[in-house]
């Protein structure tokens, strides 16, 4: 306390006496302790307001949430219906597949026994010109016809017939795309697809690939015959000519 704070004081004291001076520090401590609370009252007003916009731009956001999460409960429930049709369709397009291929099967049981054997087929292949001249790729595919698939072992063959020097000359085509015997075997449940590239050899002239299948402990064998030059035709075109 400094000596003119203490003067003030002593002159409080001689001027008022005790009660005075104690009267005068109550009123002192009363405005302090006004504005003092006032300020803390106005500072909760402000983190109250504060709080209320919070929780306002909560409720916004939940509502928004609600409304998003709805949007995507409808959207779920098209996409349920519609996977659903999408399968009765899919279950319905099998079916008539199977009773095609059971009517293609009977008719070729009559016409070309040799294309069916043990309810198996010689379903397609397909040759495609790879970027290099006189390289090619092949695919091949097998197809179990029966509605009740067991499980089927073969071996396959494929001959490349032609031309070479104006003379017929036959190739193995699995040979010529380095084909293992091993691979050359299957054991299949619905479909086998074999699939390979080759070359041909030079001065050589393709004209036909002839399809073997052996089925085994089956005395029943499938042979099948595609045309060099339809193979390689748009598949819409081959689809409809390119094969015996």
């Amino acid at each position: 306390m400094t000596q003119k704070q203490n003067i003030i004081i002593s002159l409080l004291v001689h001027r008022f006496g005790g009660w005075g001076l104690l009267l005068l520090t109550l009123i002192i401590g009363v405005l302090g302790g006004y504005y003092g609370g006032h300020w803390h009252v106005l500072k909760l007003q402000d983190e109250l307001a504060q709080q209320q916009k919070n929780i306002d731009q909560l409720y916004q956001r939940a509502e928004t949430f609600d409304y998003q999460q709805h949007i995507a409960t409808v959207e779920l429930g098209i996409e349920r219906a519609a996977s659903k049709n999408l399968q009765q369709e899919l279950l319905i397009a099998q079916d008539e597949n199977f009773a095609l291929r059971r009517e293609i099967t009977f008719y070729q049981k009559i016409m070309a026994p040799e294309m069916e054997a043990s309810g198996v087929v010689i379903d397609s292949l397909e040759l495609q010109k790879n970027i290099t001249p006189n390289h090619y790729h092949f695919r091949l595919a097998i197809v179990q016809m029966e509605r009740v698939r067991n499980l089927t072992k073969g071996t396959l063959n494929i001959t490349l017939h032609g031309r070479k020097n104006d003379k017929p000359a036959s190739f193995d085509l699995l040979d010529l795309a380095n084909v293992e015997a091993k691979d050359r075997q299957f054991s299949m449940r619905y479909f086998t697809v074999q699939a390979g590239d080759f070359v041909l050899p030079d001065d050589f002239l393709p004209e036909r690939l002839d399809v073997e299948v052996s089925i085994s402990g089956s005395r029943q064998s499938l042979s099948r015959s595609f045309f060099w030059s339809q193979l390689l035709q748009p598949r819409e075109i081959a689809n409809e000519d390119g094969n015996t």
